[in-house]
């Protein structure tokens, strides 16, 4: 089976995305031969057995000067030699935006895509006359299939578009041979490196900075536990992403004026292999947006026996994971320093829930269960769209 996998728009140093790499991977494993579209002339390092190449420059200076009959037709006249040369049995977008739309007028079919959160989470909180939720209305009405990691987010796309979007989920599988929690070298040498004690406790806030996220309303947990807490314990803040909304400085300032800078790490980008030791790093994997799907970092911790202590959002409803994560009373700073400060005195439970949580990920979201998903649901679509065609 061929497959066009267009990435996503953006990525860690102009590299492609951590879950555009990770879907490469399912669609090698599933047995596809891909061709690897990236976007905006980045170009990541040769991938054996893909073939990369660009997106032609969507030139969005000229959304407002030109009509959208005009501008769909320079987009469709720009794509279809890319779509000619590569004939693949199907395209895959990754993240729902405006290509979904170029690449369904230049006869790209069938037409898959892959919502990450956001991509439907922000619109759907504009005005129904906003243009940019009109434009992802839109582009959802042209697929022929969704993926979605949370069962909300179907339910969403379904209100963005105005009628039943097909859909399935499908959470991004992970390396469960990687992830594990036998690694206790990983544990000593990150704890080192970090000047953290070994019979310290280590909470690890693991999602990309980004207000979303609400970092600075994880700082202000930790330093909300009781002082007796926060002298055995460490936080450990992420920094790698697109920072939209907040900033590394402002952070930094925030741990300074709270009094606990000497107790918070600051952790940048890693090479995916070296996930797993940070992970194993801390003894909580702690998660606090206001908005999300269902994050992977969930299934990455719970595979190295991480307790993860969130709060409660609609799409953690999803895959069956409830059972295997610590949530917060309610929504708030106070409630997410509680669940932090009583997870100190709870260890060795959290561990055992994580532990079955990890019995769960094997099972279900190992990245070669869900590369099978993967190629049934690629065989379904295109059976339908064989049928449809007769």
């Amino acid at each position: 089976m061929k497959v066009i996998l267009f990435a996503a728009p953006f990525g860690q140093g102009g590299q492609m995305h951590i879950h555009c790499r990770r879907y490469l991977r399912l669609m090698q494993l599933a047995g596809c031969k891909v061709t690897l579209i990236e976007h905006g002339g980045a170009r990541s390092l040769p991938i054996p057995g893909v073939d990369q190449r660009n997106y032609p420059r969507r030139l969005r200076r000229l959304d407002g000067l030109l009509t959208t009959q005009a501008l769909s037709f320079l987009h469709k006249r720009r794509l279809e030699p890319l779509l000619r040369s590569v004939a693949a049995d199907l395209c895959h977008v990754q993240w729902m935006d405006e290509r979904v739309l170029d690449v369904s007028l230049a006869g790209g079919r069938p037409l898959i895509a892959t919502a990450w959160g956001s991509d439907l989470n922000v619109p759907a909180q504009a005005a129904p006359d906003d243009r940019a939720r009109q434009r992802i209305g839109a582009a959802l009405r042209e697929l022929d299939l969704l993926i979605v990691d949370a069962d909300d987010s179907a339910a969403t796309a379904n209100v963005l578009a105005g009628t039943r979007v097909p859909a399935v989920t499908l959470p991004i599988g992970i390396d469960t041979q990687l992830f594990h929690p036998e690694l206790a070298k990983e544990r000593a040498r990150w704890r080192q490196q970090w000047q953290i004690e070994p019979d310290a406790r280590v909470f690890l806030s693991a999602r990309q900075l980004g207000a979303v996220y609400r970092p600075g309303e994880i700082i202000a947990a930790f330093a909300a536990m009781p002082a007796a807490a926060r002298e055995r314990s460490y936080l450990i803040m992420r920094t790698f992403g697109h920072s939209v909304g907040t900033s590394l400085s402002a952070l930094r300032q925030q741990t300074e004026a709270l009094g606990i800078a000497a107790r918070v790490r600051w952790v940048g980008g890693m090479p995916y292999e070296q996930q797993p030791g940070l992970f194993v790093a801390a003894d909580f994997s702690v998660n606090f947006p206001h908005m999300d799907a269902f994050p992977v970092t969930f299934l990455e911790s719970l595979a190295c026996g991480v307790p993860v202590l969130t709060n409660r959002l609609k799409a953690y409803e999803s895959n069956g994971a409830e059972p295997y994560l610590a949530f917060t009373s309610e929504d708030s700073v106070a409630a997410l320093s509680a669940t932090m400060a009583t997870a100190l005195a709870n260890v060795d439970a959290l561990r055992t829930q994580a532990a079955r949580g990890r019995e769960h990920v094997v099972r279900n979201f190992d990245e070669r269960v869900s590369a099978a998903r993967l190629k049934e649901i690629y065989d379904q679509v295109l059976l339908r769209h064989s049928a449809g065609n007769r």
